[in-house]
């Protein structure tokens, strides 16, 4: 067996122990494990303290890596390696090290590996620590606006299935700027520090905090009428006002304001109970400091469902005449923007004169009422159709959480793969976060299928949602687009690019292929090449653009 450099096995043990691994060949059939390079599995033992530093190393493998390794090596076409990381216990200091399988010949129980060991106990570390940052603020150690976002959306979830209520609400300090100039931002700090902890501690167990901006925290209570979510907000701010928060420069009086949206009633989103707690709040600070107020609905709201029905009606439509169509946008190399790598398939629609309209004005609509699926399954058909026309080309589709486990789709996705599986070698389907971590089971279980018939999975977006490592890692991905987010104005943004460095770092560790979202200029590109990232994608290099295939099957072209 050689690899894609030409190299033999004992040359790539060689290699493998020269970076620190111990090397080993393990055959299933008798159990048996043969040490390639006996002085590195010794210092990977030492390395993992005193306590195992003797002639074999001793690991408990869970029920859940068992039956992974049982699945991978029972599977005839599954390529690619094992991955597995396993804790050890040193007196009660945690230890990991990395398991890793290559099938060298045979499956099943005559499978044969070539196996590695690696200390990565400084890499689990790390792991840890942006999986903390990235649900945990930092400064007071509530819930970070994206992980409040996603229990919001579980408590609607369970509101609409219960028919139950309960509360959202913004919670503004009044007059930060006042306390930054007069005291510095460090003890603003502590000053919100002490805010958060106030409002903690009027809540009830299993009701939850977060703080969503630099001065202003959300909160979720389990109250079952308005007016009893009047009297406990109330009385948080009651709480807040009434005693100084102790700082180190002393006492600190501080006053809140709130606005607050009865739920489901008022919201049946997160996107529109945050927006209603918003504009409740923007009032109850324009009466006085320590304002309140509660979510009125508008005509506004009115006149917006009178145009999603509109839109509602015009999608069915436009999906029974076949006017949903494709814009391509290139994602390009870091290191030679010229070259496209491949293209993102975007859905667009056609009105009945043949103009476009923007994504913003369907999409929202499509995803509430159930369209998605459909429209998903229609761009999945269009890809292919580029794909066997074009064997040059490599598309990416968003496949969105609604349609993952569609029959439909499913239906369609078999059917197009096993008459093509060319096409299907050169689809990527992108996944969001919350999807690969709200069911982490059956999103394994699908992307499985996806790899087996050929296709590369992304995960789209990444670092917007609730971002979980232990995932990241077993979702099988073999691409990761960081969210635009971090992305736009890295130039100027050290945490930016902290966060774009330590991603791509850890994406790299496994294997993946980085794609940066949203990149506004030359000096940005450059920089994100120099932090390894593999691929580029924003209008600056190009922006969705509708091609008409048929009619110029080469107007799209890869590098």
């Amino acid at each position: 067996m050689t690899s894609s450099a030409n190299l033999t096995i004992p040359q790539l043990i060689d290699a493998l122990a020269r970076a620190g691994d111990a090397v080993f060949l393990w055959s299933r059939a008798d159990d048996r494990v043969e040490w390639l390079d006996r002085s590195v599995l010794d210092r990977t033992l030492a390395s993992l303290g005193e306590c195992n530093t003797g002639n074999a190393l001793t690991i408990r493998y869970g029920d859940d890596h068992a039956k992974r390794r049982r699945h991978w090596l029972e599977r005839p076409r599954a390529v690619g390696g094992f991955i597995a990381t396993h804790r050890i216990d040193d007196g009660g200091i945690d230890h990991w090290v990395e398991e890793r399988l290559v099938r060298v010949s045979g499956q099943g129980e005559s499978a044969l590996c070539l196996g590695f060991l690696r200390n990565v106990t400084e890499l689990q570390a790390y792991q840890e620590r942006l999986t903390y940052l990235a649900c945990f603020d930092e400064l007071t150690g509530h819930f970070t606006r994206a992980r409040l976002r996603t229990v919001l959306a579980q408590s609607l979830v369970s509101s609409f299935a219960e028919k139950t209520s309960f509360c959202f609400a913004l919670i503004g300090l009044d007059n930060m700027a006042g306390v930054n100039h007069a005291f510095g931002y460090d003890i603003a700090d502590e000053v919100l520090t002490g805010v958060g902890q106030r409002i903690q501690d009027c809540l009830l167990d299993g009701e939850v905090i977060g703080r969503v901006a630099s001065s202003k925290f959300g909160a979720i209570l389990d109250t079952t009428t308005p007016q009893e979510a009047v009297t406990r907000l109330r009385a948080i701010q009651t709480a807040i006002r009434d005693e100084f928060i102790l700082t180190g420069s002393g006492p600190v009086a501080v006053t809140v304001s709130i606005g607050m949206v009865d739920l489901p009633l008022q919201a049946r989103t997160t996107q529109d109970a945050f927006a209603c707690a918003e504009d409740a709040l923007t009032v109850a600070k324009e009466t006085a400091p320590g304002g309140f107020a509660i979510h009125e609905p508008d005509d506004t709201e009115a006149e917006n469902r009178r145009a999603n029905i509109a839109m509602a009606d015009e999608l069915s439509a436009a999906l029974r005449e076949e006017r949903i169509c494709l814009a391509f946008q290139p994602i390009v190399r870091s290191d030679d923007t010229g070259k496209v790598v491949f293209y993102e398939c975007l859905a667009r629609l056609l009105d009945r004169n043949g103009e476009l309209v923007p994504a913003i004005k369907f999409m929202p609509v499509a995803e509430q009422l159930g369209f998605v699926r459909l429209i998903d399954q229609r761009v999945l058909e269009l890809a292919f159709e580029v794909l066997s026309a074009d064997s040059s080309l490599r598309l990416s589709i968003n496949l969105s959480p609604q349609t993952m486990n569609d029959a439909g789709w499913g239906s369609s996705f078999d059917r197009l793969t096993a008459a093509d599986p060319a096409a299907a070698k050169r689809l990527i389907i992108e996944i969001t976060e919350s999807y690969a971590i709200h069911d982490a089971g059956r999103a394994i279980e699908r992307l499985t299928e996806f790899s087996d018939r050929g296709c590369a999975i992304a995960l789209d977006d990444f670092g917007a949602g609730y971002t979980s490592f232990k995932y990241f890692k077993t979702l099988g991905l073999d691409v990761v687009k960081i969210d635009g987010s971090y992305v736009r104005g890295v130039l100027d943004s050290p945490d930016n690019q902290l966060f774009v460095r330590s991603l791509t770092k850890l994406a790299k560790h496994y294997g993946m292929m980085v794609v940066a979202e949203m990149v506004e200029n030359d000096d940005a590109a450059a920089l994100l090449h120099s932090m390894g990232v593999d691929c580029l994608q924003g209008n600056f290099f190009g922006p969705a653009e509708v091609v008409d295939t048929r009619a110029h099957p080469r107007r799209l072209c890869c590098g």
